[in-house]
């Protein structure tokens, strides 16, 4: 079933389906036919959605912290092969681009450098041994899923998640404000951070009132993926001089047009960061908690 929670359904319920089930997905994906690299993006998505139905229910989960913690872990395994083929996608959907509007760098310069960033890819992989680092995430999952039917979720009704809820928002609302009080990278990067996870709590309250919920994601998918550009861009920045990956001159280069690529996302993601994130968490809270009563109580379909 899809990932939210169904009127009908108990949230502890709920919430153990849905954790069983991507745990599942991402166990299909290891022993799948697919792209490495896509199994690895595909299973740390599955993690992160996991942990955000964890989170939801945070406050009555007493093994919350364990069960965060695994998962985490789990898809920590295989981060750094992951980031070296995020280089690649950012360079394919935003380096070159940029380079090849302003004819900053000729079609073979722009080859050279992503052969570059191929070759860094593979050698990771085989340094860290991908398929062994796959093969411990899933035994990883398996120990995972082995608690889910047991997972001691306190509480049932809204008040099981609406201290989730509004934890996820207050801090996505508070990392907001430190990231443009102080826009360096790590605050970015929390910020984008704490906004997925809201997004991912709205996903599982879709149903408490389809449209405007939809509506809602929508919006934080929009502003998830503007500051993932701005987070990619100062990422692949960083590499780029730490490793000291090209020449001098066409890290210059490539780095003038990266700062001004991230200004520009940074004004995108203030406007609509400041839409979404305008209330107060309690008001924000009580809003929805209002759309679960009528939809539990008041609608005539259930």
């Amino acid at each position: 079933m899809e990932y939210t929670l169904q009127p009908e359904e108990r949230v502890s319920e709920g919430i153990k389906r849905i954790i069983d089930g991507k745990v599942n997905r991402a166990i299909e994906h290891i022993d799948g036919d697919m792209d490495r690299h896509e199994t690895v993006h595909e299973v740390r998505k599955r993690c992160k959605e996991v942990r955000a139905a964890i989170r939801l229910v945070r406050p009555v989960l007493p093994t919350y912290s364990k069960e965060n913690a695994h998962y985490r872990d789990a898809g920590r395994r295989i981060s750094d092969i992951r980031d070296a083929q995020a280089a690649i996608e950012t360079f394919d959907d935003h380096i070159q681009p940029i380079m090849s509007e302003r004819d900053a760098l000729s079609d073979e310069t722009l080859a050279d450098l992503r052969g570059v960033l191929v070759d860094r890819r593979d050698r990771l992989a085989n340094e860290q041994d991908l398929n062994g680092r796959l093969s411990a995430v899933r035994a990883d999952l398996v120990e995972g899923r082995n608690r889910i039917d047991t997972l001691p979720i306190a509480t049932e009704g809204y008040d099981a998640v609406a201290g989730g809820l509004r934890k996820s928002y207050k801090r996505a609302r508070n990392r907001m404000e430190d990231a443009y009080d102080d826009p360096e990278f790590e605050r970015f990067h929390e910020w984008r951070k704490r906004i997925k996870y809201h997004r991912y709590h709205c996903r599982l309250l879709r149903q408490v009132w389809i449209g405007p919920m939809k509506a809602r994601r929508s919006e934080l998918k929009t502003l998830s993926d503007v500051i993932g550009d701005e987070n990619d861009l100062a990422e692949f920045s960083m590499m780029m001089h730490d490793e000291e990956l090209f020449d001098e001159a066409t890290r210059a280069t490539l780095g003038e047009r990266i700062t001004g690529r991230r200004a520009e996302l940074h004004r995108q993601g203030r406007a609509l960061g400041e839409r979404l994130f305008a209330e107060h968490p309690d008001q924000l809270v009580d809003r929805i908690g209002s759309y679960w009563t009528a939809t539990r109580e008041y609608d005539p379909q259930l």
